[in-house]
């Protein structure tokens, strides 16, 4: 697991560099209780583009702030609060993971939010500054929880 352990010591979640690499695991080393730590990051990575294609105005569909915001309602969200929290709430890391997920809904929903009453350049910042990096945040700390979960650090 040497990758992971790059990953952690190396990521700095202000970095405005795109995150191109891509985890490559074993099916073992990709669950967690039925958590799949791959798709996972990939259904919150994909927000960024749903996001940028909602400010350009190619998003087809209509973001309902009210479901967006809510951390509980996403795959991720649903394990955190049911599985994950049955399992490992006592684990710190969990609670970091919990932190960040929720920061990363409230960030993506304050963009739209922005973009719909109007302020557009402000919802850019947004998504280009706070929501990025709750966005590192979130997925760093979720592959971190991940490794302590299963043992890997």
């Amino acid at each position: 697991m040497s990758w992971l352990r790059a990953k952690l010591s190396s990521r700095d979640i202000n970095n405005d560099a795109e995150d191109t690499e891509e985890l490559v695991l074993t099916a073992e080393e990709n669950n967690l209780d039925g958590l799949n730590l791959s798709q996972a990051l990939a259904a919150h990575t994909a927000w960024k583009t749903r996001l940028s294609d909602e400010l350009a105005g190619a998003n087809a569909e209509k973001l309902d702030i009210a479901l967006l915001s809510q951390d509980n309602q996403c795959e991720l969200g649903r394990w955190l609060y049911g599985e994950g929290s049955l399992k490992y709430s006592q684990i710190p890391e969990f609670n970091m993971v919990c932190r960040a997920h929720s920061e990363f809904h409230f960030c993506a929903a304050e963009v739209v939010i922005e973009h719909q009453s109007g302020a557009v350049e402000q919802a850019k910042s947004l998504l280009k500054g706070k929501f990025r990096q709750a966005s590192n945040k979130n997925q760093l700390e979720l592959v971190r929880f991940f490794a302590v979960a299963k043992k890997l650090l």
